[in-house]
């Protein structure tokens, strides 16, 4: 090959390089936040995951039928139940947590006092964990003869 060939090429080759490795990078640090629902009530949260979270939430939802009409990554909502770590925690790292219950050293901010509404059938709920960078995972589940019930497979997405 010729060296004409090799300063044509060369800066090509180094670019696809440089942004094959920013990509690979860029992935590696890709925030992770796990979320999952025990099947028996009352509902329960465990959680898992690197990235710092500093709130954890359920919001009540419109309910669509079928579900797969509700856009699992836009949705509105009003949220029925809202604690805060006491300071930012990865994931892994926070405690289970039952639905109505404040885990110790955890603070509520919806409602501002008492207890927050009863979970009821016929409703849908999104359980949604927030933490740096603006990750955030959601579940969303129904009361199904009076068990939580994970329904977030039933989106289209």
């Amino acid at each position: 090959m010729s060296n004409q060939w090799w300063s044509v090429q060369l800066p090509r080759i180094i670019l696809v390089t440089l942004v094959a490795g920013i990509i690979v990078v860029a992935c590696t640090q890709e925030p992770d936040l796990g979320l999952d629902l025990n099947d028996k009530p009352p509902p329960s949260f465990s959680f898992s995951g690197r990235t710092l979270a500093a709130s954890f939430e359920i919001l009540e939802l419109p309910l669509t039928k079928p579900l797969s009409k509700t856009n699992p990554f836009s949705f509105t909502g009003e949220t029925i139940w809202k604690i805060s770590a006491p300071e930012r925690i990865k994931g892994g790292k926070w405690p289970s947590v039952t639905y109505g219950e404040i885990p110790s050293g955890f603070s509520q901010a919806v409602p501002d006092h008492g207890r927050p509404p009863t979970l009821v059938e016929n409703k849908l709920y999104a359980a949604r964990i927030v933490g740096d960078q603006d990750a955030k995972t959601t579940l969303f589940f129904e009361i199904r003869n009076g068990k939580p019930v994970n329904v977030t497979d039933k989106f289209g997405h």
